[in-house]
């Protein structure tokens, strides 16, 4: 009889394992707006379907955000989890691939995870 060991692969990270497409580390500086307000960001990692970032804003799992981005401009999307200083956004729509790879394109990686 053998014991899985699945759950050792697993990031402590709750949202790591939700994950739908992988991410692309990146380091960049942005914003996202809620409720009119902007508030400064920097874009950890992303994939075409959201992203993590760092922020010192107090934004609510659930709330309605847009993330200003290169080349896509304002993307629509929402927290899905908010943890010491990062958010996990959710777009409301993929973006492109071609528009991703662009964009992408215009972002400096980032070298360690963060």
């Amino acid at each position: 009889m053998f014991a899985s060991l699945a759950h050792l692969n697993r990031s402590p990270d709750p949202a790591v394992n939700q994950r739908r497409v992988q991410r692309d580390l990146v380091d960049m500086v942005s914003h996202v707006t809620a409720q009119g307000r902007s508030h400064g960001v920097r874009i950890i990692n992303i994939s075409a379907l959201g992203l993590m970032c760092r922020t010192e804003a107090q934004l609510a799992i659930g709330e309605r955000v847009t993330v200003w981005l290169p080349v896509v401009k304002e993307q629509a999307g929402e927290v899905r989890w908010a943890e010491e200083g990062r958010i996990g956004v959710e777009f409301r729509e993929r973006i492109d691939p071609r528009t991703y790879d662009a964009m992408l394109s215009l972002i400096p990686p980032r070298q360690t995870a963060w």
